[in-house]
């Protein structure tokens, strides 16, 4: 995995400057705010739940097996679903110290602020991180996540405060440049829902925040194997911007058109 480029969770200092992070940010939808972990975090001050450390562990064994190819992109969906679900979602706000981390949040745009939890150095270690990352994006109402698909990469979206609207589309194919997408979900996600994206379902995602203080709970796995051949070429964030509020065609496809970061914050976002 020596090539591996994600962005900085902040648990180390050794994956790059606040510019580069900060560039990754803008890249994927998020505001001005930008966190360095807390080295003197309250996080398990409570002490160490069995269920968690599981949790923990077991996180990490789904995302290497994703992130080295042997286990299936749909599978892991339904396999974090499942995983993300399995604990109660005010007892993982409270052993990542998720509340500690969005009162950091000033909301100053549309875009989401953004902030990474730490994991347990001796449950999930540095080096079994470098495909994969951990991060909570945090809204207030009308906040967006301004609508994008992925190459190589799966992400699973935990609600872990107020609720959104989400519209995912399945990614078809690509154009020269635009992607075809077949609508899939559009409907309210409400505290403990949890949707997922890969290549093969639900690739294309847009959330707006229906409440203040939306927050979710991510986890991404970037170089992940192509299940299909991509046409178009996403950023070094692996993300590719697109409209994909673009009117439908007659048979109920839509053909997204691919936007820069600022158009597409702009349309969607206000920003």
């Amino acid at each position: 995995m020596g090539g591996t480029r994600i962005p900085d969770t902040g648990e180390s200092d050794r994956a790059g400057t606040d510019d580069a992070r900060r560039r990754f940010l803008q890249g994927a939808g998020a505001g001005a705010i930008l966190l360095a972990a807390l080295a003197g975090s309250r996080a398990w001050a409570g002490g160490r739940p069995e269920p968690l450390v599981r949790w923990a562990r077991e996180l990490a064994v789904l995302n290497g097996r994703v992130a080295r190819g042997e286990l299936a992109v749909t599978d892991w969906q339904a396999r974090i679903e499942q995983l993300n679900t399995s604990v109660a979602v005010e007892d993982l706000v409270a052993w990542l110290d998720i509340d500690r981390l969005e009162r950091a949040f000033r909301y100053p745009t549309r875009l989401a602020d953004v902030a990474d939890p730490v994991l347990p150095a001796d449950l999930v270690s540095p080096g079994a991180r470098r495909a994969w990352f951990v991060r909570v994006f945090g809204m207030r109402r009308g906040g967006t996540i301004i609508p994008h698909v992925h190459n190589h990469m799966v992400s699973a979206h935990l609600v872990v405060s107020g609720a959104f609207h989400a519209r995912t589309h399945d990614r078809l194919r690509d154009l020269d440049d635009a992607v075809v997408l077949k609508p899939s979900i559009d409907g309210r996600l409400a505290r403990g829902a949890i949707i997922s994206m890969s290549d093969r379902r639900d690739n294309q995602h847009w959330l707006v925040a229906l409440e203040d203080r939306s927050l979710t709970f991510d986890v991404g796995v970037v170089d992940v194997a192509a299940s299909w051949p991509y046409r178009l070429a996403a950023n070094s964030n692996h993300m590719i911007f697109v409209d994909a509020g673009a009117k439908p065609q007659a048979d109920g496809l839509v053909v997204a058109p691919v936007m820069s970061f600022g158009a597409c914050a702009a349309k969607y976002a206000g920003a």
